[in-house]
């Protein structure tokens, strides 16, 4: 077996590794020995260098698994909050228009009418607009594979105002039929806890094509070596 020390060769395996194990199990010496039978290299002369090596690609891994954790959370959380901003806006329009309100008009005189305000497209990089992958349960409602999370409030209005689901006492509730009793577990729910459970039948794609594999490795009794510990206590 070989002596020669060469960590640059070792850092894509290493990183291979990490990036789809279980960093809670992981140990030095599982990562070592595996580099060992690849390269066929004897580490025990290097062994405190091979080990820092190893140490410092866990510890930057996991900062970096960290960081997208938060992204991802503040995502969703802004996400959410336009969406029950558009959920309240056309709950508020439909309410006002139920109610029937009578305004009595007053003679003025007549203003300039204002410039007409030239609508803008929605931008095709906002996030909002993107197109989303939609759970099965959604897509029933639906009737589509993916829209955009404005469009799914809005044609889930839609679905709801044609079939009369409505609570004619109180418009915000919602009488689900045998589709909306399958997508959201109950047989009435309100507007703004709608919003909240559609959020967890709304994908990314990326979420969808982007799987795990699992790392294949042999079942170890004991650890024989001091330096055989858990990289998380590390």
């Amino acid at each position: 077996m070989s002596t020669d020390y060469d960590p640059d060769r070792y850092l894509p395996t290493i990183d291979a590794i990490l990036s789809v194990a279980d960093l809670e199990q992981i140990t030095v010496k599982k990562i070592r020995n595996a580099l060992q039978e690849l390269f066929g290299i004897d580490f025990q002369p290097h062994k405190k260098e091979i080990n820092d090596l190893i140490l410092g690609r866990y510890y930057e891994l996991l900062d970096k698994r960290e960081e997208n954790v938060k992204r991802a959370k503040k995502e969703k959380e802004e996400m959410e909050r336009k969406d029950a901003l558009l959920a309240a806006k056309l709950s508020r329009d439909e309410l006002s228009r139920a109610g029937g309100r009578q305004v009595r008009t007053r003679e003025t005189r007549k203003s300039p009418k204002p410039r007409a305000k030239k609508e803008r497209a929605p931008a095709p990089n906002n996030p909002f607009n993107r197109e989303m992958v939609l759970s099965t349960e959604l897509q029933d409602v639906l009737g589509v594979a993916k829209l955009s999370r404005p469009q799914v409030v809005k044609q889930l209005w839609i679905y709801i105002k044609d079939r009369n689901l409505q609570n004619p006492s109180d418009k915000r509730q919602i009488n689900c039929d045998e589709k909306l009793q399958r997508l959201f577990k109950k047989k009435m729910v309100g507007a703004f806890e709608m919003n909240k459970i559609l959020s967890t039948h709304i994908y990314k794609p990326e979420e969808l094509s982007a799987g795990s594999t699992p790392v294949v490795t042999t079942k170890q009794e004991a650890d024989d070596e001091s330096d055989v510990e858990e990289l998380s206590s590390a």
